[in-house]
């Protein structure tokens, strides 16, 4: 039994003896965002009759045909919204109310669409999409933020009295929130990131 310890504890000393230290940081870059298009979702429903309001029911064809009407005035054909059929499905009132959304690339467009707005149409809300970065704006993204995990790590690894070697893995993280503008936060910078591990010294 003695023998048999022995064995497995003189086996298993070269792979702790392997084993080396590492640092693993995030590093960031400041991106720039420029819009790509507007995708503006409505809603349309079928009126109700309310005779206490004088208001008069209306299914939602005709209420479609009203509302092409007031969107050729401003030069928008309706024949380019598309019918989110998912989206409508999804709810307890799809067989009254219809969703559509139209796209374009116009922020003066998304604007005058407000103002053509009838009873029984609603904008419920706009995606504002990003331009993806092409490979080459990735990789020059990469590279700054690489520089800056290796900085972080370089401080870190000095208060430890370290210092870093190197780099052991890159990994690249899930930016694809970066693909929407943040409406909230306009002014606040998008970010890409990348995590990088660097051996220790």
């Amino acid at each position: 039994m003695k023998k048999i310890i022995i064995g497995i504890l003189l086996c298993a000393t070269p792979i702790f003896g392997q084993q080396q230290n590492t640092i693993t940081v995030t590093g960031e870059a400041i991106k720039k965002t420029t819009i790509k298009e507007y995708v503006v979702n409505i809603e349309i429903k079928d009126i109700v009759a309310d005779t206490y309001q004088n208001i008069e029911s209306k299914k939602r064809p005709q209420i479609i045909e009203e509302y092409k009407s007031k969107l050729n005035s401003i030069g928008i054909d309706f024949k380019k919204f598309k019918e989110n059929k998912l989206y409508a499905i999804t709810g307890l009132n799809y067989r009254t109310n219809s969703y559509y959304y139209y796209t374009t690339t116009s922020f003066e467009e998304v604007e005058k669409m407000f103002g053509q707005l009838i009873k029984g149409v609603t904008i419920i809300w706009i995606d504002i999409i990003s331009n993806e970065d092409t490979n080459t704006e990735i990789a020059a993204l990469d590279t700054i933020a690489i520089q800056d995990a290796m900085n972080k790590a370089m401080l870190i690894a000095k208060n430890i009295n370290k210092k870093i070697g190197g780099v052991q893995k890159i990994e690249t993280l899930d930016n694809r929130q970066s693909k929407y503008y943040n409406t909230t936060r306009p002014k606040e910078p998008q970010k890409h990131y990348v995590k990088a591990t660097f051996l220790l010294e």
